[in-house]
């Protein structure tokens, strides 16, 4: 099918998954934030987006956090 979990990375055709969808995480609350009054009321908006934002920076600082942490052991 085209996608291998190996490690913590879901893997498709060879492209790194998470990092992708951490990345669009933070390109959809800043879309949110950015034009959510269309949408819903702001206030949901600029919340639902700052959400959005601080998880895909948390799990973009965890994951690369974690690679460095192994490299480290190895030594």
């Amino acid at each position: 099918m085209g996608v291998l979990v190996t490690e913590n990375y879901y893997y498709f055709y060879g492209m790194k998954i998470k990092p992708f969808i951490y990345l669009l995480s933070i390109i959809a609350g800043a879309l949110l934030m950015g034009m959510g009054d269309q949408l819903m009321r702001q206030e949901y908006a600029m919340s639902l987006g700052i959400v959005l934002i601080m998880f895909g920076i948390y799990k973009t600082s965890v994951s690369w956090g974690n690679g460095d942490t192994k490299s480290k052991e190895k030594e």
